[in-house]
């Protein structure tokens, strides 16, 4: 049986302990390919930032549950190398504050300044291993030059294909996306995040 590596949901990256840095993401598209995945009779292994429990698929095994950029990688580094398929559909969070406060930070009534570095970069240190028997598919999710920024993912993160959408998808049911690979482009329109699933997992069925 094929085996999928699904990562999905958001990260928070903590400053102090209850405040962090993050985004909206719903994990919705991560259920949406997992429940698919099941469908087409593969084995899925499944990593998830903090979403509700509603948005997280069964199945059939227990889901890796991860809070912040760096525990999504060192989880997924552990289940790389056995899949076939590795889907990267989690919105990790661009960058973590430099320091962590043990306390939490007081309101002062005055700008708080945090200095921030870069989370690590998930699926190009994963992808940098790929083999050529391994199909990885990502995400692009822009606001403005979606083809160029996700053609520039695509190739600087070793990825097979991409699916660029916009911030409109963020906790919704559906959104509009276009799925782009080394052989061009399709434009998918407005699609539910299910279908988009559907699509996405028709277009590597040759390779399965």
């Amino acid at each position: 049986m094929k085996k999928v590596l699904i990562l999905s949901g958001p990260t928070h990256e903590y400053f102090d302990p209850v405040r962090f840095i993050g985004n909206a993401s719903s994990g919705k598209m991560g259920k949406a390919l997992a429940e698919e995945a099941i469908f087409q009779g593969l084995e899925v292994d499944f990593i998830s930032g903090p979403v509700p429990a509603e948005n997280l698929p069964s199945i059939g095994k227990p889901i890796v549950h991860i809070t912040s950029a760096e525990e999504m990688l060192a989880a997924a580094q552990e289940k790389f190398a056995s899949a076939d398929i590795i889907i990267f559909a989690a919105a990790v969070a661009d960058f973590q504050p430099l320091e962590k406060s043990d306390e939490k930070v007081p309101k002062l009534g005055t700008n708080l300044t945090i200095e921030l570095k870069p989370t690590p970069d998930i699926a190009a240190t994963l992808c940098a291993k790929k083999r050529p028997d391994q199909i990885a598919v990502g995400f692009a999710l822009q606001t403005h030059d979606g083809e160029a920024k996700a053609k520039e993912k695509l190739a600087s993160k070793n990825l097979d294909g991409i699916v660029l959408n916009t911030p409109a998808t963020l906790g919704a049911e559906t959104g509009l996306f276009t799925w782009i690979d080394l052989q061009g482009l399709e434009n998918w329109g407005s699609l539910s995040k299910a279908e988009c699933a559907k699509r996405i997992f028709t277009r590597l069925e040759s390779r399965l």
